[in-house]
């Protein structure tokens, strides 16, 4: 099995600073399109610091990209909390449409998170860091919904939630390949978005 933990994390600012210098550089290489050719070798050229540096803090490629897929996770979490949490949302429809348009700005501002969160479904060693975030972001919307919030009936919470966030990772996935064509890229988010808002009607008041 891959190792995909970052060695420990150091105390020293320098060390923390050499840290955030590599994992920098690999967003830089995923932004660029590089997302098939970059290695440690790769982002140590990028970040201008010896190979070594980057396994001194990382076993691997993958555990770097964990990392950044540990700092999307966090994100989305705070996104999505805040917009459900929010005491003047009128109704579910604009909770969803809050929390959507949120993580699209989200992944349109930092496209190093759209890049590696597509690493995901290529590369077995962060499928299950992917798996992990979906299954604890329905699990919010599970918990919500179990608690008789947004009039949820008619289903069971749980599938209902699971299918609700693989629509939408679906959906940011194919937005992500089409980047580079802005039109297309807002067009099958508006279908998205419709896509849900017509699941959704079936168990939300």
């Amino acid at each position: 099995m891959v190792d995909l933990e970052r060695r420990a994390a150091p105390q020293q600012k320098r060390s923390q600073a050499r840290i955030a210098q590599i994992v920098a550089a690999t967003k830089r290489l995923l932004e660029r399109g590089e997302v098939d050719s970059i290695t440690t070798t790769t982002v140590a050229a990028e970040a201008n610091v010896p190979v070594s540096s980057v396994y001194r803090y990382f076993p691997n490629i993958y555990s770097i990209h964990r990392t950044i897929l540990e700092e999307f996770k966090l994100e989305t979490d705070r996104i999505v909390l805040t917009v459900l949490e929010d005491p003047e949302a009128q109704d579910w429809q604009q909770s969803l449409s809050g929390v959507i348009f949120g993580l699209r700005e989200l992944v349109a501002s930092n496209p190093s998170y759209g890049a590696v969160f597509h690493l995901t479904l290529m590369t077995h060693e962060l499928r299950a860091v992917r798996e992990a975030w979906n299954l604890r972001l329905a699990d919010v919307l599970a918990t919500r919904w179990r608690e008789g919030k947004d009039g949820f009936h008619g289903g069971d919470p749980a599938i209902v939630a699971r299918m609700t966030v693989e629509i939408y990772c679906s959906a940011e996935i194919l937005i992500f390949e089409v980047r580079d064509r802005p039109e297309e890229a807002e067009a099958y988010f508006t279908e998205a978005l419709m896509a849900l808002q017509r699941y959704l009607a079936a168990y939300l008041k």
